[in-house]
């Protein structure tokens, strides 16, 4: 299912989460993440409008959309007390990091979520992906944030915007997610490179391949390969940008 085509069967849920209800959902990949819904989060490039894995399968099921509304209702009505809860709830589950938008985007509040959560949780990685600039360059750095920016071949130009606004202490870096059918154009065309659908197709692997592309089996690779946000890819961007011609 495209993101399109989920748009056409998008119903708005207005519930707020219910007291002691957790904000995490389940994710195979990083165990847990905080996901709010595509529709009225999302600004789709054409590229992640047609590859979206969040727009297929289990998370658009009817029960998951009720719960993504209702995390972001919450974000939208009281970032502060939802922060804590998050940051609650982080500390039941014993997560050694929060993941922000495993599906869906940021909106205005949630960069007031991210910052008080982040304050209450100060040895806890908070990784924030976002292909919206003008928000993700709105998040306080702190020393345990780290953004991630997504791009792909019709983006390029969001990046050049996030690098403008994004304040020169922000830990960020940007990923490169492959079209269907495409290989990276260039070893170093980001820091963390994603194949689609997570097959590199007999194709060669890059150093900066997510392990994702190579893993048999993708249960918990980000929480032990954790490049996205214990400095690696941040360094990562450094040397993509030395090898870029000026």
């Amino acid at each position: 299912m495209s993101v399109k085509t989920l748009a056409k069967k998008h119903v708005a849920y207005p519930d707020l989460l219910e007291p002691g209800e957790n904000p995490f959902s389940t994710n195979k990949v990083t165990g847990h993440s905080l996901n709010v819904p595509i529709i009225g989060t999302c600004s789709p490039t054409i590229v992640c409008g047609e590859t979206c894995y969040f727009a297929k399968g289990p998370s658009t099921w009817t029960a998951s959309l009720k719960k993504q509304h209702r995390l972001l209702n919450s974000i939208k009505a009281a970032p502060e007390e939802t922060a804590g809860r998050i940051a609650n709830w982080a500390t039941k589950l014993k997560l050694d990091y929060v993941r922000w938008n495993g599906g869906g985007d940021l909106v205005d509040a949630s960069v007031v979520c991210i910052d008080w959560a982040a304050a209450l949780m100060p040895t806890i990685p908070q990784w924030v992906v976002s292909r919206k600039p003008n928000l993700a360059a709105r998040i306080k750095p702190r020393e345990n944030v780290y953004v991630h920016f997504s791009t792909d071949k019709s983006s390029w130009e969001r990046l050049e915007e996030m690098a403008k606004l994004a304040p020169r202490d922000l830990q960020w870096f940007w990923s490169y997610q492959c079209d269907a059918g495409e290989t990276p154009p260039d070893p170093f065309v980001a820091p963390v490179i994603f194949r689609d659908k997570y097959d590199p197709k007999g194709g060669e692997l890059y150093g900066n391949d997510c392990p994702l592309n190579a893993a048999e089996d993708i249960t918990g690779v980000c929480g032990t390969c954790r490049r996205c946000f214990n400095g690696w890819a941040i360094e990562g961007a450094k040397e993509c940008l030395s090898r870029t011609p000026q």
